[in-house]
């Protein structure tokens, strides 16, 4: 027996369910595609996050790395560390060259400045590892060639020592601990020698002028 249809109801029409289909999965693939993008936006916005970080803690690793490693000034001599330790009463510290910088010193340290006669190496080796600088001048050294070490070394106020050296066979060298260059006249380049190594031994006070 055939089902009546209810008094004032129409007949489902077919197309208009198809439409409806239609438009339904319209929106479903809309909402996948818009899905898709967010996600894709997603993954560049932390991909750019990911690769900011990599350069800023490369660049900080640098920074790291040259703080961790101090820099070198192009031909000087890294000399062998001949220790540190204080030289008995009564007894003088003896080194294997007339401008020593390490080994065992005086329990004294040199003050800092300009001086006319030598300053004794076991008084300056001690200074040194105060991250002092000293630069010797051979004591037949030319007039003008000490006036320009004196105002080059009077030009920085704490930790360097200008001092003649009568036992020096090169006319300048630059120490500070561990470290020496030769020089043939008052360079510029010594001011550049002291801004590297001042402040680089193993223990860091100032020293009295």
């Amino acid at each position: 027996m055939a089902k009546q249809r209810r008094p004032g109801t129409k007949p489902v029409d077919a197309e208009k369910r198809a439409a409806k289909r239609v438009r339904r999965d319209e929106r479903k693939i809309a909402e996948a595609d818009a899905k898709r993008r967010r996600t894709r936006q997603r993954r560049i916005k932390t991909g750019l996050m990911v690769a900011a970080g990599v350069v800023l803690a490369g660049a900080a690793g640098f920074v790291i790395f040259q703080r961790a490693v101090p820099p070198e000034l192009p031909g000087v001599a890294q000399q062998t560390n001949e220790g540190r330790t204080h030289a008995t009463a009564g007894r003088t510290a003896v080194y294997a060259t007339a401008t020593p910088t390490s080994g065992t010193h005086s329990p004294n340290s040199a003050r800092c400045g300009i001086f006319d006669s030598q300053v004794p190496a076991e008084f300056a080796v001690h200074s040194l590892e105060h991250g002092t600088v000293a630069i010797w001048y051979r004591s037949d050294l030319d007039g003008n060639t000490v006036s320009g070490l004196r105002e080059i070394v009077g030009s920085f106020d704490d930790r360097v020592i200008l001092s003649p050296n009568a036992q020096m066979d090169d006319p300048i060298v630059a120490t500070a601990w561990n470290r020496l260059k030769a020089y043939d006249t008052a360079d510029p380049e010594i001011a550049t020698f002291i801004e590297t190594y001042r402040n680089r031994g193993p223990e860091s006070l100032r020293c009295a002028y």
